[in-house]
């Protein structure tokens, strides 16, 4: 940019991205088996880098090539939908679920409220379940896994969205797991922010059970004893965990979870 100036730079900028499919296709390559690569549960939690370079090149890349939206068709939609993933340039415009993933607020959006997704349904694979063993993932779950709180927003303001679909048991997991293990048991999964956003929405019920029976303060009290009774070393929280604890079962107090639940 120094050698040729900001407007050539621009200019050179403009014309490699335009209609480069393999410039989208590696950077979706990037995210190419990270579930085998990831050595926690929430694939985000060690890759979150590349989800975010991912996201870079591909925004640059519809910058310039603003007829994207031509390449989501029902055809391609069936093709790019299930595991395992094909990494093409065209998976990230014709899945929400990677759509998610990547970070890419303007593909939902488009998705949802031009091509008629069902924010509720399982339905997608994405890189968090890019395996045929795998159950489809809720779009919301990945939402809260990602941790983009504009993409959170805007699926919890969709028409018609359902709060209750977390709770239906899918393959013998109650998908209530995702209120209440994914906010203590998997440490790290959910970020402060969407944490709060989440809970703090007047259509989530925070005394809700699990399949243990247990509300999601009860599994974060049982997160707190079970690191204060071991001795071993094994379950040492750190300081930043501990605060994060205890701060979410104010936060849970404060939206009026019951103690006695």
């Amino acid at each position: 940019c120094v050698a040729v100036g900001s407007a050539d730079a621009a200019r050179i900028r403009t014309e490699y991205l335009r209609d480069n499919e393999q410039y989208v296709a590696a950077s979706l390559a990037m995210l190419k088996d990270i579930r085998h690569l990831s050595r926690k549960w929430n694939i985000f939690c060690d890759n979150l880098y590349r989800f975010d370079k991912c996201r870079d090149n591909v925004t640059a890349w519809m910058q310039v090539n603003t007829g994207w939206r031509a390449r989501c068709t029902d055809e391609h939609m069936e093709r790019y939908r299930g595991a395992p993933l094909r990494v093409e340039a065209n998976l990230v415009f014709n899945n929400p679920a990677v759509a998610i993933e990547v970070g890419l607020l303007e593909v939902l959006r488009f998705h949802i409220e031009e091509k008629g997704v069902d924010a509720n349904r399982r339905f997608w694979n994405g890189f968090n379940s890019d395996n045929v063993h795998l159950s489809n993932d809720l779009l919301i779950k990945l939402a809260l896994f990602r941790g983009d709180i504009d993409i959170l927003d805007f699926l919890l303001s969709v028409d018609g969205f359902d709060f209750t679909s977390m709770n239906e048991v899918e393959n013998d997991e109650q998908e209530h797991d995702l209120v209440v293990n994914c906010f203590a048991d998997r440490l790290s999964l959910v970020n402060e922010r969407c944490f709060e956003t989440f809970i703090r929405h007047p259509k989530v019920n925070v005394d809700a059970l699990d399949r243990e029976g247990r509300t999601p303060l009860c599994v974060v009290l049982d997160l707190l004893d079970l690191w204060t009774s071991r001795d071993d070393g094994l379950f040492a929280p750190t300081s930043a965990r501990m605060s994060s604890v205890v701060g979410r079962i104010l936060v849970l107090l404060e939206v009026g979870a019951d103690p006695h639940a």
